[in-house]
């Protein structure tokens, strides 16, 4: 039992190890990618509060800089499924972390983990520099602080553990294109960066329903809740536990998909 303890304390720190190098080498990128969130979330904000309908009065500025809060990660998950494909493409660096002496279902964990802390390193200052933006119109007394960081954390967790599933889909680089089309930006769109659930429903009960299998709709009516309040919007708690849901499945998927696809299956 003591063995079994010191080598999985031992796996976890050369986890811990494997992350503290993937943020490392996100790090001289950070400027540039942080500078790119902000123009992008920065001019979406502003158009949809000062200019798109001509009514400053109408708060969609903040509405649209809750959804830019958390669209902004799955998107840069995106990209690091891209450099993942890559790797396996090319010089297989991920072939030297299946050498280490951690189980290799960890490996991938790492990489969903480090995904995660990659895309909220950049997501965290979207809502502070709405808020500079927006000032009198992004108002702290709808705000619950707890709720946003629960559900920012899960929303990034998942993203992360969606994105091994993503790379398994993917065959090589020329077609990752493909899951751009099919899956990911109509999970996007259909999962309600412009609009509510509740909007969706008054137009269409059955297909607002059967976009409930959408993890995005989760997400965004999750930052939206905690950020807006709850009326108009999902259950804070269903969007928590759906999200710990599609996190453990795609995860799962994810892990065994890339498992089978480096052939690791047989050796741990």
């Amino acid at each position: 039992m003591f063995k079994k303890d010191t080598g999985m304390l031992l796996s976890i720190r050369t986890c811990v190890r494997l992350i503290w190098r993937d943020m490392s080498v996100f790090l001289p990128t950070f400027p540039g990618r942080l500078l790119n969130g902000a123009i992008w979330s920065g001019v979406t904000t502003c158009i949809f509060q000062y200019i798109g309908f001509g009514d400053a009065s109408v708060d969609l500025g903040l509405f649209m800089a809750c959804a830019n809060a958390v669209s902004w990660g799955f998107f840069e998950v995106m990209e690091n499924v891209s450099r993942l494909i890559a790797d396996l493409q090319g010089e297989r660096s991920i072939t030297y972390a299946l050498t280490l002496p951690v189980p290799q279902w960890m490996v991938f964990v790492r990489i969903a983990l480090s995904n995660a802390l990659q895309a909220m390193a950049i997501a965290i200052f979207i809502l502070p520099m709405a808020k500079l933006l927006l000032w009198n119109h992004f108002s702290f007394v709808s705000v619950s602080l707890i709720k946003v960081i629960i559900i920012f954390v899960l929303i990034h967790l998942f993203y992360g553990f969606f994105s091994l599933w993503l790379a398994s889909l993917v065959k090589n680089l020329e077609s990752i294109g493909n899951i751009w089309m099919r899956v990911t930006y109509p999970l996007w769109f259909l999962g309600g960066y412009q609009f509510t659930w509740a909007t969706f429903a008054s137009k269409n009960a059955v297909l607002a329903h059967l976009n409930l299998v959408n993890p995005l709709i989760y997400c965004f009516e999750g930052i939206r809740s905690a950020v807006l309040g709850s009326a108009g919007y999902l259950p804070f708690w269903l969007c928590c536990s759906a999200l710990v849901f599609f996190m453990v499945l795609t995860g799962t998927l994810g892990i065994h998909r890339m498992m089978k696809r480096l052939d690791c299956l047989s050796t741990k």
